[in-house]
Protein backbone atom coordinates (compact mmCIF):
# COMPACT_ATOMS: atom_id res chain seq x y z
CA UNK A 1 0.00 0.00 0.00
CA UNK A 2 1.36 3.40 -0.96
CA UNK A 3 0.78 6.11 1.66
CA UNK A 4 1.03 9.66 0.26
CA UNK A 5 3.48 11.87 2.13
CA UNK A 6 2.40 15.34 3.22
CA UNK A 7 -0.85 15.31 1.24
CA UNK A 8 -3.76 16.81 3.19
CA UNK A 9 -7.25 15.38 3.04
CA UNK A 10 -9.58 17.88 1.35
CA UNK A 11 -13.36 17.87 1.75
CA UNK A 12 -14.18 20.39 -0.99
CA UNK A 13 -15.48 22.98 1.50
CA UNK A 14 -12.12 24.55 2.36
CA UNK A 15 -12.72 27.79 0.40
CA UNK A 16 -16.12 28.22 2.07
CA UNK A 17 -14.54 27.79 5.51
CA UNK A 18 -11.68 30.17 4.69
CA UNK A 19 -14.14 32.79 3.42
CA UNK A 20 -16.25 32.39 6.55
CA UNK A 21 -13.20 32.79 8.80
CA UNK A 22 -12.21 35.97 6.94
CA UNK A 23 -15.76 37.34 7.30
CA UNK A 24 -15.67 36.58 11.03
CA UNK A 25 -12.42 38.60 11.22
CA UNK A 26 -10.34 35.98 13.03
CA UNK A 27 -7.89 34.09 10.83
CA UNK A 28 -4.83 33.91 13.08
CA UNK A 29 -6.03 31.15 15.41
CA UNK A 30 -8.17 30.84 18.52
CA UNK A 31 -11.22 31.81 16.48
CA UNK A 32 -14.54 30.19 15.67
CA UNK A 33 -13.14 27.14 13.88
CA UNK A 34 -10.41 26.57 16.45
CA UNK A 35 -13.02 26.56 19.20
CA UNK A 36 -15.33 24.33 17.14
CA UNK A 37 -12.55 21.79 16.66
CA UNK A 38 -11.48 21.93 20.33
CA UNK A 39 -15.08 21.34 21.41
CA UNK A 40 -15.31 18.39 19.00
CA UNK A 41 -12.28 16.73 20.61
CA UNK A 42 -13.50 17.49 24.15
CA UNK A 43 -16.91 15.95 23.45
CA UNK A 44 -15.71 12.98 21.38
CA UNK A 45 -12.93 11.91 23.74
CA UNK A 46 -14.16 13.28 27.08
CA UNK A 47 -11.29 15.73 27.52
CA UNK A 48 -11.63 18.39 30.21
CA UNK A 49 -9.56 20.81 28.14
CA UNK A 50 -8.23 20.77 24.59
CA UNK A 51 -5.74 23.29 23.24
CA UNK A 52 -4.86 23.28 19.55
CA UNK A 53 -1.59 24.78 18.36
CA UNK A 54 -0.26 25.65 14.91
CA UNK A 55 2.91 23.56 15.32
CA UNK A 56 5.04 21.57 17.75
CA UNK A 57 7.28 24.61 18.18
CA UNK A 58 4.27 26.77 19.03
CA UNK A 59 3.21 24.20 21.63
CA UNK A 60 6.53 24.53 23.44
Amino acid sequence: MKIPFNKPYLTGKELVYIGDAVKKGKISGNGYYTNLCQDFFKNKYGFNKCLLTTSCTDAL
